[in-house]
């Protein structure tokens, strides 16, 4: 799992002996990850570009929204796309044309055994810090959140544009049983106060920083949410439960 993931989760993957599927679902992850925390009906389409910096992951990454489908595109050889009404998600190595699927009920069993491991921890919550900081042109007011051995800050700008119908739209494609959130391993992002523009995560002396850029309320193409001709699909591992 990547650093954008709860320390307990990365743990539990390490033990799932998943050296594909787990790199595929790091991606993933990471890709997303800002996007829920961020925060029905739909409105219009949703362009969100970010800047990530450490870990490895530096680098300019673009999600894409349109109703309950999202695309990120983290480099010019790697695209997500996640369908938020069936759950499944698929992996585009433009490199050499190939996709991966991660059906909902895959992901669905590896997070199961990762809340059972969890076991009856309460879900994380986001506390403030009293402090307050500018990020680009928005005053943000500054949280933190422990996930498990992994702090998690925050910069969450109360006062961004048209917060209210921006989160309408980014919820379609967080919400469902697949969603972090309702597996109680990240905080539930129904209860942020406003746009989050950053993200600070550390762990093991690490930082991974994602800054979002821009946000864009325009059309998206609905063939950029399916597989592009002349791809061929790859096997997706076997999920391996492997007991303590």
């Amino acid at each position: 799992m990547n650093e954008g993931t709860p320390l307990a989760l990365r743990r539990e993957l390490t033990a799932l002996r998943l050296p594909t599927l787990s790199r595929h679902v790091s991606t993933l992850f990471r890709a997303t990850a800002f996007t829920l925390c961020v925060l029905g009906s739909a409105r219009a389409d949703l362009v969100l570009v970010q800047k990530v910096e450490g870990g490895g992951q530096s680098g300019e990454q673009t999600i894409r929204i349109k109703e309950r489908k999202s695309r990120a595109d983290l480099a010019s050889t790697l695209s997500l796309i996640t369908d938020g009404a069936t759950g499944d998600a698929y992996t585009l190595k433009h490199s050499d044309r190939t996709f991966m699927k991660i059906p909902a009920a895959q992901s669905q069993a590896m997070l199961e055994e990762l809340k059972k491991k969890r076991g009856e921890a309460p879900p994380p919550e986001l506390k403030t810090t009293g402090k307050k900081e500018k990020v680009g042109e928005y005053e943000c007011e500054i949280f933190k959140c422990d996930l498990g051995g992994m702090a998690v800050t925050y910069w969450i700008a109360k006062d961004y544009p048209d917060f209210a119908a921006i989160q309408k739209q980014l919820s379609v494609v967080q919400s469902g049983a697949l969603a972090l959130s309702s597996q109680g391993l990240m905080p539930d992002p129904a209860t942020f106060p406003g746009m989050t523009m950053k993200t600070v995560i550390e762990l093991n002396g690490k930082k991974v920083t994602t800054t979002t850029t821009s946000v864009q309320e325009t059309a998206v193409a609905d063939t950029l949410f399916e597989i592009p001709r002349g791809y061929k699909e790859t096997p997706t591992p076997e999920l391996q439960f492997v007991p303590k």
